[in-house]
């Protein structure tokens, strides 16, 4: 279930985003979606490190 968990957290970001409920109107809300975007990649990344995908 971990596996899932940052893949469902950025797909319903950028939905989120897509729209446009909580589009970011300035530079600073600009930054501040990319740092959760980085933040996401890095905890997807983390968790396919510990607990890689099982080969079927």
């Amino acid at each position: 279930m971990l596996y899932w968990l940052p893949r469902i957290a950025a797909a319903l970001f950028g939905l989120v985003l897509a729209s446009g409920i909580l589009a970011p109107l300035t530079m600073a809300g600009m930054a501040a979606a990319l740092i959760v975007v980085v933040c996401g990649l890095a905890l997807l990344s983390v968790t396919l490190k510990i607990f890689p995908p099982s080969e079927l």
